[in-house]
């Protein structure tokens, strides 16, 4: 309840549309074992996936940013503050191997031709439960996820558009880890008197 009640915020009037969805996919292995030396003089590390769920960042060194393949350049001209998208970590990611992990929030942008680009996240919040490989497969098959989701576990896939739907689907399956939170946060001025009055009544 507290998850569809999430969604709806999202889809408020004036709000629908203005958001794009994306799709990343990081590895757990080192990045100075992996990556190519523009690449490593760029990021935090020390792995690939330690860039979102670590730094609260996403790195793609020049001039990859700018390659074609599975629609990266058009994410990376694409994406704005404000937009949502999954994570999704490769077996190799020992706590969250296989599966959509965290639905991330873009803050900033940075696109620069020799630094390259990176994008900078608002939040990661860790999806509960996590949605499997085999559950996307079969999510696919049965026209609930877009044909793009099948770049999860790509060799060679990082980052690319998705539809809002994809999002919002993995949504319905999980719930943010900060979910539950929702309730007490909504009310911060309440007093322990207020919140007493309202399992037992004034006196």
């Amino acid at each position: 309840m507290v998850l569809r009640e999430r969604h709806t915020i999202l889809s408020l009037p004036g709000l629908e549309g203005t958001m794009t969805g994306f799709l990343i996919q990081a590895s757990g292995h080192p990045i100075e074992e992996q990556a190519a030396p523009a690449y490593i003089a760029g990021a935090n590390g020390p792995r690939f996936c330690d860039e979102p769920l670590r730094h609260g960042e996403y790195f793609n060194a020049s001039p990859f940013w700018k390659r074609e393949g599975f629609g990266r350049y058009d994410a990376w001209q694409t994406l704005t503050s404000g937009d949502e998208g999954l994570l999704y970590c490769t077996s190799s990611v020992d706590e969250h191997g296989a599966c959509l992990s965290h639905l991330l929030t873009v803050n900033e942008v940075h696109r620069d031709d020799e630094e390259g680009a990176r994008l900078e996240f608002s939040a990661v919040r860790e999806l509960i439960p996590k949605v499997p490989y085999s559950d996307i497969q079969t999510e696919i098959a049965v026209g609930r996820l877009s044909e793009q989701m099948k770049y999860c576990g790509q060799e060679g896939f990082n980052i690319t558009l998705i539809p809002e739907s994809d999002v919002s689907r993995v949504l319905e399956l999980t719930m943010p880890e900060d979910a539950n939170s929702t309730v007490t946060t909504s009310h911060p001025n309440e007093s322990l008197e207020e919140i007493a009055e309202d399992y037992f009544g004034s006196s």
